[in-house]
């Protein structure tokens, strides 16, 4: 949504190119909400229509567009752009776009909403050679930092000072003059001398990035996007939200939560989404090849372990839970949202071709409540610990995407295709939050490639770690991978 508002916005200012990429297709559901888009597009990639749309509103406008993955993409389409506009609904895509960015010394501009509420973050990657903050105001706020650790025997005329001028109010502008305002410039002085190589690095010309904000990915499958439902669900809660459109559909009416028999027929409708579910992901990947070479006792071990991944049959109270959760994307706020990407994209981009329309947001992230029209800016911190932007090092995090009867074995094989190729000798995996062993190569009861993934109750969007071992322990530069695991 937050995409069409902003491409919608470039277009009408005049930028010379812009270059759109998205994965998704257009579904009824869109037409309502994205201007660019109308009836009869539906199943179109949604970036080349609205490449198409954009060209008519200008005609000078060049644009480029890519029906793929953001991390499939060339480096060199991003290294092509001035700035990049993040406008995504999925948090692990948003770590990956930030990762490149910081890489290329992009800088980039995120944006994201949920119902009544949005956010958005400016992020200039250390390097990237383009101005942001102020260098007197740093000094100044480091001139306060000082004070604030001094103590009364090393400056005993400043804490008289200071209790002086709570006492007389009077004497505050003699006292100021007399005994504080020299102090400061004396800091102020010391601090000039070493900020330009000490404190400008950090304070200057980079912001914290969003991995700073977001450490680990949270779960994608927490919170149902509800506008963008698909025809197909993809997990339990999808189930019951698809079960709501079959049931308007089929008694007219939306179902009542407070109608115990309203809620039953919705159970029942979402049971038999969720039964469907489970066959899919059984006939995905167990082929009528496959399935004539499985006994009964491995087809239901099959069936098992699809049922604990994808839950229980549905309780009374699971009902109003998920559709509690269920909240429609408001198009006031994504409007809001977008332009002020699109606004901070602007001054950036005139920054990065050496002209100046206007500082960028400092602090560079705000929140916006619609519901009180209310915006707060936050001044976040740059983590050093930081995966993506920090001094951390000899720690990595990566995602992998695995069939969904992968095993132990699978991970390391997983792991190279994502550009890590590690020895299975010389690497453990563990679970970083329970210390539990899957793997130990030094160990033969825990040296079992074959066992499945799912048989150790590694569930999808679980983090598990690897660390190195003997002759890895000493060559790798990298000492622990923290895995996502993803089910497909």
């Amino acid at each position: 949504m937050k995409g069409c508002e902003i491409a919608k916005d470039f277009a009408l200012m005049g930028i010379g190119k812009l270059i759109l990429v998205d994965l998704d297709t257009i579904e009824t559901s869109n037409l309502s909400r994205q201007m660019l888009f109308k009836p009869g597009d539906e199943g179109r990639p949604k970036a080349e229509v609205a490449a198409e749309r954009l060209k008519e509103m200008n005609l000078f406008l060049k644009v480029d567009f890519y029906f793929e993955k953001l991390q499939k993409l060339p480096m060199a389409v991003y290294e092509e752009a001035d700035v990049v506009i993040g406008a995504l609904d999925n948090f692990n895509a948003r770590l990956d776009l930030n990762k490149i960015c910081l890489r290329l010394k992009k800088p980039m501009v995120e944006g994201a909403t949920h119902a009544f509420e949005g956010h958005v973050q400016i992020v200039i990657p250390e390097g990237s050679g383009l101005q942001y903050k102020d260098k007197e105001r740093e000094i100044d706020n480091l001139v306060e930092a000082r004070l604030w650790e001094i103590t009364e025997m090393e400056y005993p005329e400043y804490f008289q000072a200071q209790k002086r001028i709570e006492d007389l109010e009077e004497e505050i502008e003699r006292l100021n003059e007399e005994k504080i305002n020299p102090l400061k410039e004396k800091f102020r002085r010391e601090i000039e001398m070493v900020f330009d190589w000490k404190y400008a690095p950090e304070l200057l010309d980079q912001t914290p990035c969003y991995r700073c904000l977001v450490p680990i990915p949270p779960a994608d499958d927490k919170l149902v996007a509800a506008c963008t439902l698909k025809g197909l669900p993809r997990n339990r809660n999808h189930c019951v939200i698809k079960a709501e459109v079959n049931f308007e559909k089929k008694y007219g009416h939306k179902p009542d939560l407070n109608l115990n028999v309203d809620v039953l027929k919705l159970k029942e409708l979402a049971q038999e989404e969720l039964e469907q579910l489970r066959e899919r992901v059984f006939n995905e990947n167990v082929s009528p090849e496959k399935r004539d070479t499985l006994t009964e006792a491995e087809i239901e071990e099959w069936k098992n372990n699809i049922r604990n991944t994808f839950g229980p049959d549905y309780k009374f109270e699971e009902m109003e839970n998920i559709l509690g959760n269920k909240i429609a994307a408001i198009q006031t706020v994504s409007s809001v949202i977008a332009s002020i990407q699109s606004q901070e994209a602007l001054k950036l981009l005139f920054r990065v071709n050496s002209r100046n329309i206007g500082s960028p947001m400092d602090p560079p992230y705000v929140n916006y409540n619609g519901i009180y029209g209310q915006f707060d800016h936050l001044n976040i911190i740059k983590r050093d610990d930081c995966l993506a932007c920090g001094k951390i090092e000899g720690e990595e995090n990566v995602q992998i995407v695995v069939p969904f009867d992968a095993d132990i074995g699978y991970i390391f094989n997983a792991m190279e295709v994502s550009g890590h190729k590690l020895d299975p000798e010389f690497w453990m995996i563990t679970n970083p939050m329970t210390k539990e062993i899957y793997w130990n190569p030094y160990m033969p009861s825990l040296k079992d490639p074959d066992i499945k993934l799912t048989s150790v109750k590694i569930k999808s969007n679980d983090i598990i770690m690897l660390t190195p071992l003997g002759k890895a322990l000493a060559e790798s530069e990298i000492k622990k991978y923290n895995v996502i695991i993803t089910f497909m």
